[in-house]
Order: structure tokens, then C-alpha cells, then sequence
């Protein structure tokens, strides 16, 4: 499958999309108790890859030239988001009726992409960014490398924007194609507002924290996600 700009992509393990492609096809034909579990924790660790792609790979990035209790505390938080992550889905396994679970699976499978990003050509979870977005991404990215940003505020924001737009594809769009009831619903969107939460409040504690001669490799690593 193929994907044009502006696109988020977010590089996988190899084993990912062999094992999806695997259990796209058989969901063709019926879903076992087995393909649920497998389904789930694939979800599980293509959620972890995305948070070390974008986050944890920015974290290091800035720790490699400027460590701070405040990158650790940010550390701390995306292990606690990505726990979430892991027990709200294995909780949810026992929910989800297998006959809803072709469409979700297909959903994923669709969000999987070949792609050749800086020299390297590999897996990834990919989707689309509305024109906007894009637009803002390129004007924030260029202030950051050529030093003309005064403070990381923008970033972060644009960042913020960034998270919102990929609940859609990742989250909101695969929790509506399983049809919970309510209660699992209410239950799911609470753990989404509260994972939003710990997101905006980690970055929004960064911005002023982050020295200005660091923009240029952090605008680098953003620019190997964020493709517009």
C-alpha cells in the first residue's frame, strides 16, 4: 500500500506487519480466540513502538546533551502511558466479540506501509495529516532549524495537535468499529481523555526547559515521523 504526503509514520518491528498480513488474511475467514490475543498484543507493541518513536526517541535525543530531572520525570510518564496502554487493551480482550473484530483488523492492516524514509526502507505505521496540520509542521520545523524560534512553545503545541490527530486513526476510529457497550465505552473514553492529559501536561512541563541550541537535532528527529 502506498501513502502520499503529508503523512505521520511511526517505524515498526519487522514482525508486525508479517504478522498482521497473516492475520488479516485468516480474519477473512472467521476469527479465532487465538487470532484476538495475537491481534491484541500486536496492537500492543505497535502503541509502544509509536510512543518510543516520537517521544522516547525525543527524550534521549535531548538527553544525550541535556539531562534534567525533568526529562526523567518525562521518561517516567510515557512508561506509565504505555502500561496504560497494556492493560487497558488485554482488558478489553474479553469485550470483544469476534465477529466484530475482521473490520478492526483490516483497519490496522490498511495502516501498515513499505516505506523508504531517510535512506532506510522498513515498516511503519502510517496515516495521513489534514493540510493544516501540515502546514503548521512546516513552519515550526523550519523556526527550529534555522534558530529563528525563540522558545519550544510552538512545538509543543504543534505536537499536542500532532497526538490529537493520530487518536483518530489509532484509538477513536478502532474503539467505534468494535461497538462496546457503555459502560466499556464511558470506561475507554475516560483512559483516552486521561492519556491526552498526561501527554499535553509532559510536554507543556518541557517547553521551557529545553536550551535553544538544541532546536536544530530536535527538529531533525521530528522530521523522521512527521512527513509533510
Amino acid at each position: 500500500m502506498s501513502i502520499a504526503p503529508p503523512f505521520f509514520a511511526s517505524a515498526l518491528q519487522a514482525r508486525i506487519p508479517l504478522e498482521l498480513e497473516i492475520l488479516y488474511q485468516s480474519s477473512r475467514t472467521g476469527v479465532t480466540d487465538a487470532d484476538k490475543l495475537l491481534g491484541i498484543e500486536l496492537l500492543i507493541e505497535a502503541y509502544c513502538d509509536l510512543i518510543d518513536t516520537c517521544f522516547v526517541g525525543l527524550i534521549n535525543e535531548i538527553q544525550r546533551h541535556h539531562d534534567s530531572k525533568d526529562l526523567n520525570e518525562a521518561h517516567r510518564i510515557l512508561d506509565e502511558i504505555k502500561d496504560k496502554a497494556r492493560h487497558y487493551l488485554r482488558w478489553i480482550a474479553a469485550f470483544i466479540a469476534k465477529d466484530r473484530l475482521p473490520p478492526v483488523i483490516k483497519h490496522f492492516y490498511q495502516l501498515m506501509h513499505q516505506l523508504d524514509i531517510n535512506g532506510s526502507k522498513q515498516a511503519f505505521m502510517a496515516f495521513n495529516l489534514t493540510p493544516s496540520l501540515a502546514a503548521e509542521i512546516k513552519q515550526v520545523v523550519a523556526a527550529l532549524e534555522d534558530d529563528s524560534a525563540t522558545d519550544f512553545n510552538n512545538a509543543i503545541e504543534m505536537l499536542i495537535r500532532v497526538i490529537d490527530e493520530a487518536l483518530i486513526p489509532l484509538v477513536i476510529e478502532p474503539k467505534n468499529l468494535m461497538k462496546f457497550n457503555f459502560i466499556v465505552n464511558k470506561t475507554l473514553d475516560g483512559v483516552i481523555a486521561l492519556v491526552r492529559a498526561l501527554f499535553k501536561r509532559m510536554l507543556r512541563k518541557l517547553a521551557p526547559k529545553l536550551p535553544q541550541q538544541l532546536y536544530p537535532q530536535i527538529a531533525t528527529h521530528l522530521k523522521t515521523f512527521l512527513i509533510v
